[in-house]
């Protein structure tokens, strides 16, 4: 069966032909004040990376999709969970089938952040390759510094949450805490607890963050990469993620890297010389450590080896993107495009939907598009 018809007959299976409130209650956004990640990577032809989050179930698409449902766009998708727990390639594959039945002139292009998840979504009869969208991280931000003595055995950079698995460290003898309050993981007062319950545990470490009425202080990336410089070990902890950014922005800074087994695609760019997956215990957590530190790796040699790996990566992508310009007859490289985007911190940013809308309206309301070399 062609992978177009299998889709439709999907929505149709789990979907009423006349029921489209129903139908529509599956892909679209459920907090249209909120935000999500995306970005338009180019405007002729229209192509927007997506992110699906909470409340957002194929991303930013499930808000501004209608407002382009006239043009033919372009999404990719890529995963902020793993695909690989029970029923999410499934469920994000029903998701999509709803919402290319409503927007008939739209494609959807996914991403695995491992080959596991792009065999996942192609046996759900959609376009998928394997880029972990960890080589969209700005290496420029992260890197080692010289000079530098290290204070902390470890470094956690995580959110205080149950997932994370924080109280794994707490056999090493010092380490460095970063993390943010995100109010989807507990209360206020619950995550004040959190922080001086783990203190309380590890009185040697340091909780980096200062905790404040409205949630802990933020810090910036200058300051994380300071204290990546002054740290021995990355931790990775969690037994799901996504592609936890943190990993890679280790790699980058040069940290060599403990991790437990995990699904969603972390140790994509991992390398037995300088990373160790342990099991999940305190022991074991602080015995990998033990063993890294004593390798003493050197920083710049994981950073350029890992670099080297993120680049054939960032050519896929690249390519991929160039290839539906090529594909729609638009002339433009996108590689400089490319550049600019990561080069300003990131490739996929955080915007409220609102802001989002303003800023495709041009491409919305759009007649004819014009050849161009690049949206900026």
């Amino acid at each position: 069966m062609r992978p177009m018809k299998r889709l439709f007959n999907l929505a149709k299976e789990c979907l009423v032909r006349d029921r489209p409130y129903e139908r529509e209650a599956i892909w679209r956004c459920t907090e249209p004040d909120s935000g999500t990640w995306a970005e338009v990577l180019w405007d002729a032809p229209i192509i927007i990376q997506i992110l699906p989050s909470t409340g957002f179930p194929l991303g930013a698409a499930s808000a501004i999709g209608p407002l382009l449902k006239r043009k033919s766009v372009h999404f990719i998708v890529m995963n902020a969970w793993s695909l690989e727990v029970p029923r999410a390639a499934e469920a994000l594959a029903e998701t999509a089938a709803a919402y290319l039945y409503d927007h008939p002139r739209h494609q959807l292009t996914f991403l695995g952040n491992t080959e596991h998840e792009t065999a996942l979504m192609r046996a759900q009869g959609y376009f998928a390759t394997t880029i972990n969208q960890n080589c969209l991280v700005n290496d420029a931000m992260f890197r080692p510094l010289p000079d530098i003595e290290p204070i902390y055995d470890a470094v956690y950079n995580a959110r205080l949450c149950e997932d994370k698995r924080n109280e794994l460290a707490r056999e090493i003898n010092r380490t460095a805490f970063i993390y943010y309050y995100f109010s989807g993981d507990n209360t206020l007062d619950e995550f004040h607890a959190r922080q001086r319950r783990l203190a309380a545990m590890m009185p040697d470490a340091r909780m980096v963050n200062e905790l404040t009425p409205d949630g802990c202080q933020f810090i910036s990336w200058e300051d994380i990469n300071l204290i990546l410089a002054q740290s021995r070990v990355g931790l990775c902890l969690s037994p799901v993620e996504g592609a936890m950014r943190a990993s890679i922005e280790y790699l980058f800074a040069g940290l060599s890297v403990v991790s437990t087994p995990s699904l969603g695609g972390r140790d994509y760019f991992f390398d037995d010389e300088y990373c160790i997956i342990c099991e999940a215990d305190p022991r074991s957590v602080r015995e990998a450590a033990e063993a890294l530190i004593a390798r003493n790796v050197p920083r710049d040699y994981v950073r350029a080896k890992t670099l080297g790996r993120v680049e054939a990566e960032r050519r896929r992508y690249i390519d991929l993107v160039q290839d539906l310009i090529d594909r729609a007859g638009q002339r433009g490289n996108f590689e400089d495009r490319f550049w600019k985007l990561t080069r300003g911190e990131s490739i996929i940013h955080w915007l409220k939907m609102s802001e989002f809308a303003t800023k495709i309206s041009p491409l919305a309301s759009r007649i004819k598009f014009k050849a161009r070399t690049s949206i900026g």
